[in-house]
């Protein structure tokens, strides 16, 4: 499995990590994010909103709104699966956001009992000391693996 890791240092550079993989997205794509309450995962979708071209200001953590959907140079779909113990592909009808055009971003994506079958892209986001974060990007295909190897050979 292709593998790369960062550390951020601040909620700013997880949002240009965020940006920069958004510059990357063509559409279609599933990002499965992952990490303890707090870790940044919202932050990383606000970074990934703005290289969308979407105002990184509308995306709010969507606890109490299981999906958001933003307009920008792509479709982006905001999904948390917080509040939710265990969910399915076509609870809340999953199936249409997760196999779209748009680019779909779900934070608690490990709730989703279907996850382990899909084709994603895992985003891992972990605290690694007082103010700094790691964030691991891992391939689930060559898809995937092709969009972290570029990921990397841009901004490394």
């Amino acid at each position: 499995m292709t593998r790369f890791a960062i550390e951020s240092r601040s909620a700013r550079a997880t949002r240009a990590w965020g940006r920069r993989l958004a510059t990357l997205l063509t559409g279609g794509e599933i990002l499965g994010l992952t990490g303890d309450l707090g870790a940044g995962k919202t932050c990383f979708v606000k970074g990934l909103a703005r290289g969308l071209g979407v105002d990184e200001d509308k995306v709010l953590s969507p606890t109490f709104t299981t999906i958001q959907e933003h307009r920008g140079r792509l479709l982006l779909y905001h999904i948390d699966l917080y509040r939710l113990e265990q969910a399915r592909l076509d609870d809340l009808g999953l199936r249409e956001y997760l196999f779209s055009d748009g680019v779909a971003a779900v934070e608690w994506f490990e709730r989703l009992r279907e996850a382990p079958e899909l084709d994603y892209l895992a985003i891992q986001i972990g605290y690694a000391g007082a103010n700094a974060r790691r964030i691991e990007l891992s391939a689930t295909s060559d898809r995937y693996r092709a969009l972290i190897e570029e990921l990397e050979s841009r901004f490394r």
